[in-house]
């Protein structure tokens, strides 16, 4: 099972540029290949359930009474499946897609929560580095040096702009106002700069904690992987990646200085912090404001945010899955998406729907319970992620913890859980270094 898991982190970051060599090149009909990392998840999960029910004595009961993790998370799916049905009762491929958004990667948490004490971390964090290292030698040189139209007639990418259809060929860049925007072998260039930033961070706990390397190596290893990451995550334009960076480092700093080093924190000391992140931030800025601070893209969001309060207020029970978000794009494309209607008390036509909150996306699909169990979850792992950086007080830990609150962040501007490869992969590193925490509690409750 341990192999199994290792090439699922290996091709996961695959799976886009995957779909569309099987579909494009190859003429597979790619239907159920592309659910391929589902039905491994599923099946993997099943099996570690089933291990720990045994473990249990055949007691579900018993389960839920040692372990406050477990049982949040699986009302928190419960709730999300019961949410499938929801407004009429009827069962929607977009409601489908919308549990495998809002559910699944608590799926790989809870695997590796129960298998944390058996498995080896650094395995799967070396496997997730080499998949990404070998798509950044590829892909990034290409995108800055040669031509981007040839990888159309080599791997038959789309030659469209972009393509956010489900199960079609992507385009290697998408182009907003004659700049093309790195993506690589992703399903488009947030998703790609948000897994990213995640893997950068990883990357950085890993090297910093290794004690095969001596200080200049981890600095020259974290330096030069650092500016691959960086430089994918500049030309993506998306300026939530770029400030979940900045995010992360200034989380980074923090957490090392107070818990690592035991340093007290003072004034000065969040004014020099504010001082480095807010550099590259004014930089970036300054040198490309035509890409990040076009006023069109800032009105759109706070439009969509005013429709997402108005739609909750009218229907505040929910409206179901797949009615926000990723889910609500299936079957159609920003080239091809006609308008549709938001029920709400006043008529209002969307060309697509994307709340770009990923907390307020579930408040419309789960109303305020399934809110509720989200955010007490999503809260309790952040406070046992703190408990583990207290007692182990190294590295890795900081900045495991550093990739979570980033991704917790970035949601707040985006749909950050959305990329199955950033969302599965974090959340199953995070079960498995609280895999300790969880039998200290029920040991405890004994």
């Amino acid at each position: 099972m341990k192999n199994i898991l290792g090439i699922f982190i290996f091709l996961l970051p695959l799976h886009a540029f995957l779909v569309t060599v099987l579909k494009c090149k190859y003429g597979l009909d790619t239907n159920y290949i592309r659910f391929w990392k589902e039905i491994i998840v599923v099946t993997v999960w099943l099996l570690v359930f089933f291990r720990a029910y045994a473990h249990h004595n055949y007691s579900l009961k018993s389960m839920l009474q040692k372990n406050t993790l477990f049982g949040l998370t699986l009302a928190f799916i419960a709730c999300t499946a019961i949410y499938m049905y929801f407004p009429y009762f009827e069962l929607k491929p977009a409601s489908v897609l919308g549990f495998r958004y809002d559910a699944f990667f608590f799926l790989t948490f809870l695997i590796g929560l129960y298998c944390g004490m058996i498995w080896e971390i650094r395995y799967f964090l070396k496997t997730l580095f080499i998949s990404t290292f070998g798509i950044l030698i590829v892909f990034l040189p290409w995108y800055l040096f040669w031509d981007i139209s040839a990888l159309a007639q080599i791997f038959w990418y789309s030659d469209e702009v972009s393509t956010y259809t489900a199960n079609q060929c992507i385009s290697f860049s998408q182009n907003v106002d004659g700049h093309h925007r790195f993506q690589a072998t992703f399903g488009g260039p947030i998703r790609m700069s948000v897994f990213f930033t995640i893997v950068w961070s990883l990357f950085a706990g890993w090297a910093l904690s290794s004690t095969r390397f001596s200080q200049k190596q981890q600095y020259a290893m974290m330096g030069g992987f650092g500016v691959l990451l960086a430089t994918g995550i500049f030309f993506s334009y998306s300026k939530t990646s770029m400030l979940g960076a900045m995010f992360a480092l200034a989380m980074f700093v923090l957490l090392s200085y107070k818990y690592v080093y035991r340093k007290k924190i003072t004034r000065k000391f969040y004014a020099i912090l504010w001082g480095i992140v807010s550099l590259p931030i004014v930089l970036v800025a300054l040198f490309k404001w035509e890409l990040f601070l076009h006023l069109g893209s800032v009105l759109n969001r706070l439009d969509n945010l005013s429709k997402s309060w108005e739609m909750f207020f009218y229907n505040p029970i929910g409206y179901g899955l797949g009615i926000a978000g990723p889910a609500s794009q299936i079957g159609n494309s920003i080239e091809s998406a006609g308008s549709w209607q938001v029920a709400t008390a006043s008529v209002l036509r969307v060309h697509k729907f994307l709340p770009e909150n990923w907390y307020v996306q579930i408040l419309l699909e789960q109303w305020i319970i399934g809110f509720a169990l989200f955010t007490s979850l999503i809260i309790l792992i952040w406070y046992r992620l703190i408990d583990l950086i207290k007692r182990k007080r190294d590295f890795l830990s900081v900045w495991i913890t550093t990739a979570y609150f980033s991704l917790c962040f970035m949601a707040l501007f985006t749909h950050a859980f959305e990329e199955a490869a950033t969302s599965y992969i974090l959340f199953f590193i995070i079960g498995l270094v609280l895999a300790e925490s969880m039998n200290r509690e029920q040991a405890w409750k004994k």
